[in-house]
């Protein structure tokens, strides 16, 4: 896998689209684990920000990383719901910090901005079972790789397997934020929808980096 140092914004521009198509793609699941314990908009929210996201870039060249990243954070904002709200913050703190050249340390420190902004948002920790268990999960791993001298990219994949451990573990967790919390024992058992669009999200970067996406 190469993430590449100096990507270009084309480049960086396909890595948002792969991952707006792999939600879209994940849609209906999405909607389904919603369901259980929510009122199954997610997966129509995130369905309707990557339409909007790849319709805008399709008319739109934003003129950095910052300025792509607010674009998509506006499209979620617009699609509402939960989710649109959590990946408009989420997406806002992270463009704010972020840069075309990431090393290891970047890629930790970019998670730990979106666990922060997230977390304040909605006052989740870990173990709340939300999209915080993932992306603390994928930073802890993150930052590990970063330790050892890993690339960025080697991090990214660390990152990528911590979120998915992270997403997973919320499948035993009683939500303790949100709707959900009034729910009890009915939320336990399935894995936390926002956590899973964390994840579908970074495996989808991974992939569009490991095929030559994020390549100059």
């Amino acid at each position: 896998m190469t993430a590449a140092p100096e990507a270009s914004q084309a480049a960086i521009t396909r890595l948002v689209i792969a991952v707006a198509d792999a939600l879209e793609g994940a849609s209906g699941r999405l909607g389904e684990l919603d369901a259980v314990a929510g009122d199954g908009d997610h997966g129509l929210t995130v369905a309707e920000a990557a339409q909007s996201i790849r319709a805008k870039l399709s008319r739109e060249s934003p003129r950095d990383v910052e300025a792509l990243l607010y674009l998509a954070a506006a499209e979620f904002a617009q699609a509402g719901g939960a989710m649109g709200a959590i990946a408009y913050v989420l997406l806002g703190a992270v463009g704010h910090g972020a840069a075309e050249e990431l090393s290891a340390p970047d890629v930790s420190r970019l998670l730990g901005v979106a666990q922060d902004a997230v977390g304040e948002f909605g006052g989740a920790q870990p173990g709340d079972k939300t999209i915080v268990d993932a992306i603390s999960a994928a930073r802890e791993a993150a930052v590990d790789r970063a330790n050892l001298g890993a690339s960025a990219a080697e991090a990214l994949l660390a990152a990528v397997q911590g979120a998915r451990e992270g997403a997973d573990g919320t499948a035993g967790m009683i939500a303790r934020v949100g709707r959900a919390n009034r729910l009890g024992e009915i939320s336990r058992g399935t894995t936390d929808p926002g956590a899973e669009s964390f994840v579908i999200s970074m495996e989808a970067l991974a992939a569009a980096c490991t095929s030559g996406g994020a390549q100059e």
